[in-house]
């Protein structure tokens, strides 16, 4: 560091100049009241650089906590909020016809849901790859592509119900909540359509089960990240513990 060179500099000329000073028997008294001053101006301009340069230091660290902790709760809440929106999918559309053998025709379609309305900013999370944690990245881009595949088979599924099944069901006279044998139901369809909407709503309920698990556990995993990097006693995800999941 320059400043600790011209200090040191500095204190070796004024302590040499006070040896010299001594063998030339001259009086110590007017050495301390002529140089010392000037020594410890030095002194105390060395001690104030380093320390103002140790506050900057200090003060930049902190500042990269505190962003990187802020980024991870804006992802948390952004995994807790697709998680949410899954879940509330779940309870009101999957759970009631569950354990319906006719439930790909009682499953209601829905309106278009957009998948692109909650995003991750994964720049936010780079700093992750830093740490010992530095898979976890991988995780939860993998999990923004489950919420968005989860939502692409819902809207495919319920514009096929929509569009191709009920039209269909409706010309060759279904009733809802009639009785109808599979074979049918498959002969109002056609083979197709019959086993496509079957595939379907098998593929929505796998998808949204699935994504909703994974999602609780990598936003848990991030939570358990952000604690341990920064020991962050409060992060925003004990306010957000994905309850609407549990």
């Amino acid at each position: 560091m320059k400043v600790n060179r011209i200090i040191t500099l500095g204190a070796a000329f004024i302590l040499g100049f006070a040896a010299g000073w001594l063998v030339e028997g001259r009086h110590w008294d007017e050495f301390l009241s002529s140089y010392i001053p000037s020594l410890a101006t030095l002194v105390a301009a060395f001690y104030g650089a380093k320390y103002a340069f140790q506050f900057q230091k200090d003060k930049e660290i902190e500042d990269i906590k505190n962003r990187n902790v802020v980024n991870g709760n804006n992802s948390i809440f952004a995994l807790s909020r697709m998680a949410g929106k899954l879940a509330g999918f779940q309870k009101q559309i999957i759970n009631p016809i569950r354990n319906s053998p006719a439930k790909s025709l009682e499953m209601r379609a829905t309106n278009h849901l957009e998948k692109d309305d909650i995003k991750l900013k994964m720049e936010g999370l780079y700093f992750l790859l830093g740490t010992d944690d530095r898979n976890l990245l991988a995780e939860v881009m993998v999990e923004e592509e489950r919420y968005r595949s989860a939502i692409d088979a819902i809207n495919l599924r319920s514009q096929l119900h929509l569009h191709e099944v009920q039209p269909l069901l409706e010309r060759a006279g279904f009733v809802q909540g009639g009785q109808y044998p599979f074979e049918q139901i498959e002969g109002m369809l056609g083979p197709r359509l019959y086993a496509t909407i079957f595939q379907a709503t098998d593929d929505v309920i796998h998808h949204v089960d699935a994504t909703v698990e994974s999602i609780k556990s990598v936003s848990n995993k991030l939570t358990a990240s952000l604690k341990k990097q920064y020991q962050v006693k409060q992060l925003l995800a004990l306010y957000c513990q994905i309850r609407l999941i549990d």
